[in-house]
């Protein structure tokens, strides 16, 4: 089976394009530095219902592997554990405060996102192609962005239930004894986590939901040097602004096998084109001696 191709699309200005395409990197941005005031903003979920959450979790694995047991959260839960939880949701909050954001869209041809990130048209798109290798190498996530109008109350025990019912799917054989002893691993709390981040720092206003993007999140904010690994194609609607010629040398110059094609929007049938555009080098005679 051919291995699918994970893509999404990214508006640049003209400048942060020439930019990018110059040193090879591609920006991971803290959540702050996006246009989001309220991006990775939340609130945590009740730290005493994390027994119950576990116990309804463990309960439900236990009726798939037909085993007689059931697990009861106690009743009172002791002051000290309850401190503890809500300093791991402190924690928790303030890791998601590092995490490297790269947003883009599902799409080149979305008009909005051309006219407020592209400068009124006077910039480029890029489209990315994620490999595997580059995914694992960098420890990256991919995730849709959920658009929600209701008040974002982080729930990090739904995770916990998702990813312990994950195990379960991937290890029929094991005991409930095995999954119990398995939550306690290293290997589990950093799967939990990294599950939980993603979802927690993938939550906007409905407002935003025009966009429908898909973000790629990286552990830690800042560039990483993977745009000659990615960079498929590179899309424009115009050409009349001071990096157009600039752009064009350096994908000759430094990314000779990405494609290029202009995206035509018109108010009658077809309302939008994308024409693929072919590169071609052009003998130029100066004083007497051809040059290309």
């Amino acid at each position: 089976m051919a291995e699918r191709k994970l893509v999404n699309f990214k508006y640049r200005s003209g400048s942060a394009a020439l930019r990018s395409l110059s040193d090879g990197t591609l920006y991971f941005a803290r959540p702050d530095e996006l246009n989001d005031s309220l991006e990775a903003k939340f609130v945590a979920a009740d730290p005493a219902s994390f027994q119950q959450r576990l116990a309804q979790t463990l309960t439900e694995l236990a009726v798939q592997r037909g085993e007689r047991v059931k697990y009861v959260a106690e009743e009172d839960v002791a002051e000290h554990y309850i401190r503890m939880i809500q300093e791991e949701d402190t924690a928790f909050a303030t890791h998601c405060q590092k995490v490297g954001i790269c947003s883009g869209t599902k799409r080149p041809d979305n008009q909005p996102l051309w006219a407020y990130y592209c400068n009124d048209s006077r910039g480029f798109c890029f489209e990315f192609e994620w490999p595997h290798n580059v995914v694992n190498e960098f420890n990256l996530l991919p995730t849709f962005v959920h658009y929600t109008a209701e008040s974002r109350i982080h729930d990090r025990f739904e995770d916990m239930h998702a990813e312990l019912v994950e195990v379960g799917k991937q290890n029929p054989s094991w005991s409930m004894e095995q999954i119990h002893e398995h939550f306690y691993s290293k290997d589990f709390l950093v799967k939990w986590l990294i599950r939980s981040m993603g979802r927690a720092v993938s939550n906007k206003h409905v407002d935003w939901a025009h966009e429908a993007e898909l973000r790629m999140l990286s552990p830690i904010a800042g560039p990483l040097p993977i745009l000659k690994s990615i960079l498929k194609r590179v899309y424009f609607t115009r050409t009349d602004f001071p990096e157009w010629g600039p752009v064009q040398m350096l994908l000759h110059q430094l990314y000779p096998d990405v494609e290029l094609a202009q995206v035509i929007f018109n108010h009658t049938e077809p309302l939008v084109r994308i024409q693929p555009m072919h590169k071609k080098l052009i003998p130029v005679t100066m004083s007497g001696t051809e040059q290309v």
